[in-house]
């Protein structure tokens, strides 16, 4: 690495240390509704999921924009092979099946949901019910205060520095700072995710049968919340691991590619701990765009905090594309089984593909 390289390293790292100074105050985040004069660029999403070793996922997201609808994707697979989605990906705001609700600030939620899946195996309609809670195990886990910031700063000192980066680093990289305290569309993107448990149950009866069929919700979760701008046709293309065991542990990798900045990674890990460690380097041995469908199985090698090093490899086991901004961005949202190290686990397998496919880069280191 030259002495540029370096220096702009140091620079970008020292930017983004400053947000370690700033208060994250996870009850105040958790409190976080779209300010009314928000343009339909900000968003406030909520993702919660859970999983069980044996087989058992029920996995959410739920962004609100002020458009008059809001995105959505429910999943649930039970150890049967059951593959149960919502029919759509959005919804009307006042007709949305699913309604998240904060109970204690930093630490609990409820979930509930009525409304219509399909079994995209047997080709089936259900009329479905879950009621489970969220308690968090772990303290939060904020991208912009508690990640290692050495990778995230080499990938911002690899590309040319210029009034049209700059630009770039107050939307969604959520770097910049919004300098208008009155505009909500300065508002840059906050994102923290939380290790915790889901307890409850659902229910699910054919659309045209009598039977009523029930199943405990009982698993290790995680949640997402994140809030700020965010421009799905802004993204190139993405890849979100996050996984879990049954005692607990969950590990989340993340790498994403804008326009401006190629390789931003981050992530945490419990695995073998009693807390989350931040992930400090990364290397992809297997991974392929596959035409936009993303890898069916792929391997990485993740360092973290303190020198731990963890193989992991995802084989998807099902998947739904879930389109957003009218297919400018899709997701294939897949749900399948991981090895870490010879641990099994199990958990969401997210790839992001921008609809111009020129856009689509690697994710290797160089």
């Amino acid at each position: 690495m030259n002495l540029k390289f370096r220096l702009k390293a140091k620079i970008m790292q020292a930017l983004m240390e400053q947000h370690r100074k700033k208060p994250f105050d996870v009850a105040e985040c958790d409190k976080f509704q779209l300010p009314g004069n928000a343009g339909p660029l900000i968003n406030n999403s909520y993702f919660f999921g859970g999983n069980t070793v044996a087989g058992q996922s029920l996995i959410m997201r739920i962004a609100y924009r002020n458009t008059g609808f809001v995105e959505l994707f429910v999943i649930y697979c039970d150890v049967d092979g059951r593959f149960l989605t919502v029919e759509k990906q959005s919804y009307p705001t006042a007709e949305c099946p699913l309604k998240v609700n904060c109970t204690i600030p930093g630490k609990a939620w409820h979930l509930h949901f009525d409304g219509r899946m399909v079994d995209a195996h047997a080709q089936k309609t259900y009329n479905c019910v879950f009621d489970v809670d969220y308690n968090a195990t772990l303290e939060p886990f904020s991208a912009l205060h508690h990640s290692d910031f050495r990778g995230m700063a080499e990938a911002f000192a690899r590309e040319k520095w210029n009034g049209k980066f700059f630009k770039a680093l107050s939307g969604d990289t959520g770097v910049g700072s919004k300098k208008d305290k009155n505009d909500a569309d300065k508002l840059p993107q906050l994102h923290y995710e939380q290790t915790g448990r889901f307890t409850g149950e659902i229910q699910f009866a054919m659309v045209e049968g009598s039977i009523v069929e029930h199943r405990k919700i009982d698993m290790t979760a995680a949640r997402d919340h994140s809030f700020g701008k965010r421009d799905w046709n802004f993204m190139n293309d993405h890849i979100w691991l996050l996984m879990m065991t049954d005692k607990g542990e969950v590990l989340n990798f993340s790498i994403v590619n804008y326009p401006h900045v190629k390789r931003i990674f981050c992530g945490y890990s419990n695995f073998g701990d009693t807390e989350n460690r931040s992930l400090v380097d990364y290397r992809i041995l297997s991974y392929d765009h596959n035409e936009g469908k993303g890898s069916d199985s792929m391997t990485v090698e993740c360092t973290f905090a303190g020198g731990k090093k963890l193989t992991i490899t995802s084989h998807r086991v099902n998947n739904v594309v879930t389109p957003f901004d009218n297919g400018n961005y899709y997701f294939q949202e897949g749900v399948g089984t991981f090895d870490v190290n010879g641990v099994p686990a199990r958990g969401s397998i997210e790839y992001g593909f921008n609809k111009d496919k020129s856009r689509w880069d690697a994710y290797q280191q160089d």
